[in-house]
């Protein structure tokens, strides 16, 4: 039966196990309770895709690897901190991966321009992953750096922002274009690290919190007026004609200041 639902597993990663159950049960005609192919599943799972303990006791051979075979990368591990001095062993706590060929890439494109963005992993260790994007010359998407963190805040986006700095050559007086979806900490973290820079919001992710509270072509629409107006005078404009159809989506749209979302603000 295990080599059963190893084959069910590598086909179907997101497979639940009561589904799985019931494959089992109809190929190999007999009944199987539920926990024996819980049980099953996790092992499986285990041999298919390593022990997560030993793959990170493996960690600094892999960012050895990494360096030896992609010359001027940058990984960067940072480590709890333990009140023993004589501890032999660190817990894990980030890591930051650069590579050489996509870093000298971005240098030569010279497009300063920078998109930020995080999201959860699912894995037994939970956490972040923190990228940075840019744009190529054919203005498609050109990854730059990652990091996996231990949560999306303020303190983990600073050592993010960084690392990244050192890498991109960027100091405090630089003036990059960073765009982000206002996630938590971000904000803060680019005005500390980068107080020159500009920061831009992703209009996508606005639209999308929105339609949390208002759905509907009609506010999709004036929202990307708002964003696209030219001149304060049309954005104002366009303004009203939201707070016509819902002073409630007005008042919350006006509370996200133009400067990081609207054309006719940008400097």
């Amino acid at each position: 039966m295990s080599k059963q639902i190893r084959d069910q597993i590598k086909g179907n990663p997101e497979i639940p196990t009561k589904a799985l159950q019931s494959e089992l049960e109809q190929k190999l005609e007999l009944n199987v309770s539920w926990m024996k192919v819980f049980r099953a599943k996790k092992q499986a799972e285990k041999e298919i895709q390593g022990d997560y303990h030993q793959q990170y006791a493996l960690l600094r051979d892999y960012c050895e690897e990494l360096i030896l075979q992609n010359p001027s990368s940058t990984v960067t591990i940072d480590v709890d901190r333990v009140n023993n001095v004589t501890e032999t062993t660190r817990m894990f706590k980030r890591i930051y991966v650069c590579l050489g060929p996509l870093k000298q890439g971005f240098k030569a494109c010279l497009r300063d321009l920078i998109g930020l963005d995080g999201a959860f992993m699912k894995d037994p260790f939970p956490g972040q992953v923190l990228t940075a994007v840019g744009v190529d010359p054919n203005n498609g998407i050109y990854p730059v750096a990652y990091a996996i963190v231990e949560a999306e805040n303020k303190d983990s986006w600073i050592w993010f922002l960084e690392c990244l700095g050192l890498d991109l050559d960027l100091d405090i007086r630089s003036n990059f274009t960073f765009i982000s979806d206002r996630q938590m900490g971000l904000i803060q973290a680019i005005a500390k690290v980068f107080p020159f820079a500009e920061h831009r919001y992703c209009l996508k992710h606005i639209h999308e919190n929105m339609k949390l509270h208002w759905r509907g072509r009609a506010y999709q629409d004036i929202l990307w007026r708002c964003a696209t107006a030219t001149t304060v005078q049309q954005f104002e404009r366009h303004m009203q004609e939201m707070k016509s159809l819902n002073a409630d989506a007005y008042n919350w749209l006006a509370k996200i200041p133009p400067k990081h979302w609207a054309r006719s603000h940008f400097s």
